[in-house]
């Protein structure tokens, strides 16, 4: 039996299958990964697929070389993992929701709307495979929210903070894991009580490397909400906090995000 072989379909279909399972990949693990990055990477998997398809001598190492070099590589550009253990779950994310969204393409498209309406079945399959990251991460986040009470020398501040196990910055001056606020919150305090701040090393917060304007409180109380520590109250002693703009808290319902290194009982 003999097949045609289209490869600008073959391109085009693979190109909008990574470009859509990345795009769902970074907004699960909220990855700091630009979209115009994302689509590079997904038009490099394409263009790689293609030429595997046509070059190779049969299918089994086609599989191989795309499952063990193009898939893993397309999601390395899309997101420059530093951690091993970061790279290794995006991975493995991709190719749980490939296998989802490949699974409602093939039903929709074969069994439905034939392959004519492939991109009204893509898009149709983007937008439940978000709405259903988006509650698994409504979901996730209520179990780490926490109500926080911050006390500087003359002030209290009652916040909500998230704790996020992707924080694992530390100042290295006091070797204190350090928390992050929203800087017009702790304006105030800053400019009352002349409060020194300092610079540290960090490489996140939307950018690869920059210095982090952190500044010390005198204490801060954590009181544990939802389904994880529901009745748990934390102190914490001299707190860190790295000063960051509005715009990281955006669409958060949420102020402050916690060190995952901080002990919260």
């Amino acid at each position: 039996m003999e097949y045609e072989f289209y490869p600008d379909v073959f391109w085009v279909r693979n190109f909008a299958m990574d470009a859509l399972v990345l795009l769902l990949v970074r907004r699960f693990r909220r990855q700091g990964g630009k979209v115009c990055r994302i689509f590079f990477a997904a038009g490099f998997g394409a263009a790689a697929s293609v030429l595997l398809f046509l070059c190779l001598p049969g299918f089994a190492w086609y599989q191989l070389c795309m499952h063990a070099v193009v898939n893993p590589l397309t999601v390395f550009l899309s997101f420059r993992e530093k951690s091993l253990k970061s790279f290794g779950t995006d991975v493995l994310l991709s190719y749980v929701l490939t296998m989802l969204l490949g699974g409602f393409l093939s039903y929709g498209m074969e069994t439905l709307g034939q392959w004519n309406y492939f991109w009204i079945w893509a898009l149709g399959g983007f937008g439940i495979g978000t709405l259903l990251l988006h509650g698994l991460l409504r979901r996730k986040e209520a179990g780490q929210v926490y109500e926080i009470l911050l006390i500087s020398n003359e002030q209290k501040l009652s916040l909500l903070g998230f704790l996020d196990t992707g924080n694992l910055l530390t100042d290295p001056t006091v070797q204190q894991p350090v928390h992050i606020i929203q800087e017009c919150l702790l304006q105030e305090v800053l400019e009352k009580e002349g409060l020194p701040l300092r610079y540290i090393p960090f490489h996140s917060l939307g950018q690869e490397q920059g210095l982090l304007p952190v500044v010390t409180l005198k204490a801060m109380y954590v009181k544990g909400m939802g389904e994880k520590g529901a009745e748990s109250l934390a102190y914490v002693e001299k707190p860190v906090f790295g000063l960051a703009k509005e715009k990281l808290f955006q669409s958060r319902n949420y102020q402050v995000i916690l060190n995952a290194k901080c002990n919260l009982g």
